[in-house]
């Protein structure tokens, strides 16, 4: 994962870190990987023994290591000097390389035209991930295809942002506000007029009494709560450019997300989907779906698809994931898409490894994030030693899919035959974590 310091708020860094060293996942012995953070040995040996990669494994390298607070590979000589070193002394052809990114931004585009790895780089130079990354973006190719998404606008700030809440809000009592360009319910921000409303994937709530003068009562709302309001707004890094979409908030619905691979040509593959587990933002998935009606299934593929090969029309190609919201009338809402890796690629990458392509017909993987837990070496210890670690033999079990120093907290995977098992097995690794974190 590669990102321009200046294009992120400073709080989100570590959180960028932590998704770097998902993809980890992906490497085999003779690769390279370049993250933004340190490197985490104790999980780097987790993850070769975890995949049996054999010898020293992959060469991990920091962007923190090496001078330059850039990932454009003119601006940090050094760490491009070592990925080329290590490129030339392979012994391979420059053909046997590729490159694979968290998002394929315009500084990706420039690591790949100077170590001369693929000859297609030059729209993915002119910031084909932004757009590729945007809600607004989205809204206005599926409402022009066709597509269904909530009821709403994209807008500015100021009274434009102001006027779209009013005008919404009669239609559910409540609308939700969504920065442009955010992930995980971050930049997302519910107004309502229901207090008893609990807000799922929003990351402020503001309640209006339901005075006549709606306008008014927003504008001093927004600004008590320091939010993006009237003709005041100040975003922070990472928040450009200044466009919100507002749309008729949907209680009481259920969060899908898909995510696919678009070929350079061809049709884009499904790789996985699933419910999104929200409390009251995303915390992990529930991969397939249960519960849901065959024709919900089939809608929620024939859509993804059709979205895909609309990114694909743009030239885009590589990773995509699409969200989508299910209504209580199982009506679904289809709400942006993500040219990038996503929450469920490294636990796609994980399943396929170590089940094989069809995992998602025999087995049932349930997710969790930012939960507390020892240092990666010492739960694998506690994971063994109750049985509840995955086996090939069992083809079950827990895996530790990403670890956080930092804040002494990880990722879980749990591989289930169904979904029962899988619920057994992590109740079962509530009871091992509650002990050993108390």
């Amino acid at each position: 994962m590669t990102a321009r310091p200046d294009d992120l708020p400073p709080d989100s860094w570590l959180g960028c870190y932590v998704e770097a060293a998902r993809m980890l996942w992906s490497l085999d012995a003779a690769d390279i990987a370049v993250l933004p953070g340190s490197v985490d040995k104790e999980f780097l040996s987790y993850l070769t023994t975890v995949l049996d990669i054999p010898g020293d494994g992959p060469m991990v390298l920091s962007m923190q290591d090496y001078r330059g607070i850039e990932w454009n590979p003119q601006a940090t000589p050094e760490l491009f000097a070592a990925v080329r070193d290590r490129i030339t002394d392979s012994g391979l052809d420059l053909d046997d390389w590729t490159v694979s990114c968290y998002v394929r931004d315009r500084d990706i585009a420039a690591w790949e035209r100077l170590l001369g790895l693929a000859t297609d780089t030059a729209l993915f130079a002119q910031d084909l991930a932004a757009l590729m990354n945007s809600k607004s973006v989205f809204r206005t190719l599926a409402i022009a295809t066709g597509i269904p998404v909530p009821e709403g606008y994209v807008v500015t700030t100021g009274g434009e942002l102001l006027d779209a809440v009013v005008d919404l809000l009669d239609r559910t009592g409540s609308v939700i506000v969504k920065q442009d360009q955010n992930s995980g319910g971050l930049g997302n921000t519910l107004i309502t007029t229901d207090p008893a409303l609990t807000g799922c994937g929003v990351l402020h709530t503001v309640v209006l009494a339901g005075t006549s003068d709606r306008r008014g009562e927003l504008y001093r709302k927004l600004h008590e709560h320091n939010l993006p309001h009237g003709d005041a707004l100040d975003l922070p890094a990472g928040a450009a450019p200044a466009r919100f979409i507002v749309e008729v908030y949907q209680p009481a619905t259920r969060s899908l997300s898909s995510e696919l691979s678009i070929p350079r040509s061809g049709m884009p593959i499904l790789r996985n989907y699933g419910e999104m587990r929200m409390a009251p933002r995303w915390t992990g998935f529930v991969i397939p779906p249960q519960d849901l009606p065959a024709t919900v299934h089939a809608e929620f593929g024939a859509g993804s698809q059709q979205i895909a090969l609309l990114a694909r029309r743009l030239g885009y190609h590589g990773l995509i994931n699409i969200d989508a919201i299910l209504g209580p009338d199982n009506r679904l809402s289809y709400t942006e898409f993500n040219g990038r890796a996503g929450g469920a690629t490294n636990l796609d990458i994980i399943a396929r490894r170590l089940l094989g392509d069809d995992y998602l017909t025999g087995h049932v993987l349930l997710t969790c994030i930012g939960v507390p837990a020892p240092r990666t070496i010492a739960l694998h210890d506690h994971l063994e030693h109750a049985g509840l670690h995955f086996t090939a033999d069992r083809g079950s079990g827990v895996i530790i899919a990403a670890d956080d120093p930092a804040t002494s907290r990880i990722e879980y995977l749990v591989i289930g035959r169904d979904h029962n098992h899988a619920h057994h097995l992590e109740t079962e690794l509530h009871t091992l974590l509650a002990e050993l974190t108390h």
